[in-house]
């Protein structure tokens, strides 16, 4: 019976490797972009890269809207998968761009309209005033097109076709780059190129992904997408909770820089360098999380509750494997890890400081990341926001009295590393939602007909009820 239990537990595994090894290579593929793209506009002139660095948390609006109705739809095609009904696929994708339309709209009227008053509140100098109202107005518009292809590439995903997914994001990155540097670069048209590029590509991907989804078979030809109301309970239960953990984590890194403020400029530029390492070395976390969360839902999908327990543990465990190696080698190779991400030696030895501490609690770490985006995926979104309320607001609070009494910002360091190890209760909170599910499931199965008729939920409502 052991063995059976571990050869169960090893094909679960290497089934999630195999979806999230492909996702994987797209958010770093993603990560490169953003990093080549900064690299480019810092040779476009001295306003450009100013410009861009405020517009960056005006856009992370729409990037957490775009996340959470792009993950809604990796959600909802997932179910679709398990009840082999390709058919649902079109129909949500359409509905949900609807939506996205809505939000989507009313944020770049929003931010096209107050953009002279933003420009007054970041107390942008006389000389950048212009161009940044310039650009804020037209990357507003750009965002509100650039939904489609995240779109596309979501409900691929969650269909089980990660790997469409990937060619998606692979061209698309590409072309973007390309253009940034022939037309910023090239022709000397500078950051007036980097709404252009986004735009051609926002188009060419949403056409790209329309295609891939025709080829895997789910867009069918004269396929109509009238209005479904379960496009919105998908956004309420899986959607709100992805966009208010953005929220929170935007909130928690202005609330941490603030804390170490006091103690000078490379301190806070040592952590800010940590905070991108970092951010590159949770990705897999998050990742292995989705790929988790999009077998869970197929599952789900298909009725079969008594898998759901086998598989949240071959995700945990896979989790533990990857971590515990990404944990090691951060840590054994930090001080090599800073410096090439910075050129400022106190900068640098800031940021190994950093690593130093945290860098071997990532083996504890990461698999809780797994178990958050697993609980944000399959419904249990509230007790997700949580959980991540608890972490990042005791780390700010425990952090900045920490600091307070040593004196150095290492107190806030070492509040983060013993965090990351009690956070390891978001373990069990994970593993107690998912025997839940199965639980209400086997209710449901038990009921009389006339009862199931009534007061049963469907596959994709019993994780909302759950929490």
């Amino acid at each position: 019976m052991a063995e059976e239990k571990k050869a169960s537990a090893a094909r679960g595994s290497l089934r999630i490797a195999r979806l999230a090894a492909p996702m994987v290579v797209g958010e770093i593929v993603g990560y490169l972009t953003m990093l080549i793209l900064v690299a480019m506009v810092g040779r476009m002139g001295s306003n450009a890269l100013y410009v861009r660095s405020l517009f960056l948390p005006l856009g992370m609006v729409f990037s957490a809207v775009n996340a959470a109705l792009a993950v809604s739809t990796q959600v909802a095609c997932s179910l679709s998968k398990g009840k082999d009904a390709p058919e649902d696929v079109y129909p949500l994708t359409v509905n949900m761009m609807k939506v996205w339309v809505v939000v989507g709209t009313s944020l770049t009227l929003l931010l096209s309209v107050g953009a002279p008053l933003f420009a007054s509140l970041f107390e942008v100098p006389d000389a950048a005033r212009e161009e940044f109202v310039w650009f804020l107005r037209w990357m507003s518009v750009v965002s509100l097109l650039g939904f489609g292809p995240a779109l596309c590439a979501s409900a691929l995903r969650g269909f089980g076709f990660a790997r469409q997914g990937l060619v998606l994001t692979l061209v698309s990155s590409f072309v973007e780059i390309a253009l940034v540097a022939w037309l910023g670069l090239g022709t000397g048209l500078g950051m007036h190129s980097l709404p252009i590029a986004a735009a051609f590509c926002a188009v060419a991907g949403t056409a790209a992904g329309l295609w891939l989804l025709r080829r895997a078979g789910l867009w069918r030809r004269g396929q109509r997408a009238p209005w479904q109301s379960a496009v919105l309970r998908h956004v309420k239960s899986v959607g709100l909770p992805v966009g208010a953990t953005l929220g929170i984590i935007s909130l928690y890194s202005l609330a941490l820089v603030w804390v170490l403020g006091p103690f000078g400029a490379a301190t806070v530029a040592g952590f800010s360098t940590a905070s991108s390492v970092q951010s590159l070395i949770i990705m897999p976390a998050l990742v292995l999380g989705s790929a988790t969360a999009i077998i869970i839902n197929q599952q789900r999908g298909a009725g079969s509750y008594t898998s759901l327990a086998a598989t949240y543990r071959s995700g945990i465990l896979l989790s533990f494997a990857v971590f515990a190696v990404i944990a090691v080698v951060t840590f054994f190779g930090r001080d090599v890890i800073a410096q090439l991400m910075t050129g400022e030696t106190e900068a640098a030895g800031a940021a190994a400081g950093y690593l130093g501490i945290v860098g071997l609690t990532y083996a504890v770490e990461g698999p809780v990341l797994v178990a958050l985006t697993l609980l944000e995926h399959i419904g249990g979104g509230r007790r997700a926001v949580i959980l991540n309320v608890v972490y990042f607001g005791g780390n700010v609070v425990v952090g900045r009295w920490a600091v307070a009494v040593s004196d150095s910002p290492e107190g806030l360091y070492w509040t983060v590393a013993v965090s990351n190890l009690v956070s390891a209760i978001a373990l069990v909170a994970a593993a107690a939602f998912v025997r839940k599910l199965v639980a209400d499931s086997e209710r449901a199965a038990d009921a009389p007909d006339s009862e199931r008729a009534a007061d049963a939920p469907d596959s994709e409502r019993a994780g909302e009820q759950a929490c």
